[in-house]
């Protein structure tokens, strides 16, 4: 009886009512610890600025895992055994095409649009490399590929194209935060890339999306370093 009355309250089923309040809750709480990154990046001692900003980007990609687990979504967070290797190969082609198109060709035509130049140092590099690749790729695949995007998959069955384009759009909203409405539509078309790649190209997993997102972010750090 006390079984039955667990999933009466927390259901393993993303197509129940149940589903959409929990949705609600994450984006709740997603949208919130995002807006308190404003508070974290106002403390002038820059390693406890990381940390904290480690530490959120963290508890987004813990929210969307719990909020997969509760719905019965976990399964989609192991990568496929089959062609594992193309899977890892798929993140860093990802990588590098996007690193080429976004930044090397824009700054080869004198339109940089990445940042400004940066003082490259092993200790930096090494911060963007964990941030970035172990971190923010991670999480934010975790958050917008991987719960939402399926979610709404499952949602919309007899058009599950439109997935994506909502996951892409929320996702370059989510950039809002940055104050760059140039950021938010550039990450908006990047999130429709990913997401549609996950959905069209069949050995695209979760796992390529991961490795395609921080590969492509430390990227940039390196452009701005050595190519500006």
């Amino acid at each position: 009886m006390e079984e039955d009355k667990k999933k009466s309250i927390f259901p393993v089923n993303a197509e129940s009512k149940y589903a959409v309040i929990i949705l609600l809750i994450a984006l709740t709480l997603i949208i919130g610890l995002t807006f308190s990154l404003w508070g974290v990046w106002l403390i002038e001692i820059s390693a406890v600025r990381m940390c904290l900003t480690l530490l959120v980007t963290a508890a987004l990609g813990v929210i969307a895992v719990i909020a997969m687990k509760l719905t019965g979504q976990e399964k989609t967070l192991i990568p496929p055994k089959h062609k594992l290797w193309l899977q890892i190969l798929i993140g860093v082609a990802f990588a590098a095409v996007l690193c080429f198109l976004i930044g090397i060709v824009p700054i080869l035509c004198g339109a940089n649009i990445i940042g400004s130049h940066t003082e490259p140092s092993a200790g930096f590099l090494i911060v963007s490399a964990v941030q970035d690749i172990l971190f923010i790729g991670v999480c934010e695949e975790l958050v917008f590929r991987g719960y939402i995007q399926n979610q709404f998959e499952i949602w919309l069955k007899k058009c599950k194209w439109v997935a994506p384009l909502i996951s892409g759009v929320l996702f370059g909203l989510w950039h809002i935060i940055n104050g760059s409405l140039f950021q938010v539509l550039l990450t908006t078309l990047i999130g429709w890339v990913f997401g549609y790649c996950k959905y069209f190209i069949k050995d695209c997993s979760l796992l390529s999306l991961i490795i395609a997102h921080g590969l492509y972010d430390f990227s940039l750090v390196l452009l701005t370093c050595f190519m500006l």
